[in-house]
């Protein structure tokens, strides 16, 4: 989130914006790892989990970016319109690739299409909104929501690249098992405070 120009801005102005969109760069491979798994790729460990750890890296992003463009006050108005961009694009590119490597199961696909939904109806609501000089600044439901999903993310990550690596380790042979739960009532709840967040953001874009 980026760039006022002054005459005195900070020498790393460009970092914030940089940050988001390398965000956006990692999806492939993050993506990609994920598919692996669901085609029963078979690669190195430290190669699997240098992905979950790309991962890792761009959710930090999300508030690296936001926060150093604020501190340095060289937030811009490409900023504000790339992260959220950003950040929709991370989550959805996770969420088509479990519903895939899950086979199209029911338990990934209804919560995985609510919440995509969700974000492009918003996104919708919000240009309505900016139309009719209407501010949606987020709410805080609305971060709860992404913090879920985010969380879900992690955790489907460790069962998808680690279940069948720690499954080699009999004392921890349920670690991929618990991770997939876990993810899922993440999920189904980030999925929830979407459907619920949604409706809000709608019914204040076409309020009278």
């Amino acid at each position: 989130m980026t760039q006022t120009l002054t005459a005195d801005r900070h020498s790393l102005h460009w970092l914030p914006n940089a940050l988001t969109v390398a965000r956006i760069l990692s999806i492939p491979l993050i993506v990609y790892g994920i598919l692996a798994f669901s085609f029963g790729w078979e690669g190195p460990l430290a190669r699997l989990w240098l992905i979950g750890g790309v991962f890792i890296a761009a959710v930090f992003t999300d508030f690296l970016d936001g926060y150093l463009a604020r501190r340095w006050n060289v937030t811009s108005s490409f900023g504000r319109m790339i992260d959220p961009i950003a950040d929709k694009l991370l989550v959805a590119g996770c969420l088509i690739a479990f519903m895939i490597a899950s086979q199209g199961s029911w338990l990934f696909l209804i919560p995985g299409l609510a919440i995509i939904g969700r974000d492009i109806l918003v996104s919708g609501a919000r240009e309505h909104a900016a139309l009719s000089a209407r501010a949606m600044p987020p709410t805080k439901l609305a971060k709860w929501k992404t913090a879920c999903e985010m969380l879900a993310i992690a955790a489907l990550l460790v069962w998808a690249f680690g279940s069948s690596y720690l499954a080699i380790d009999t004392s921890i042979p349920s670690i991929g098992a618990n991770a997939k739960l876990i993810g899922l009532v993440l999920l189904w709840l980030a999925a929830a405070l979407s459907v619920y967040t949604g409706q809000l953001y709608v019914r204040a874009a076409v309020k009278d």
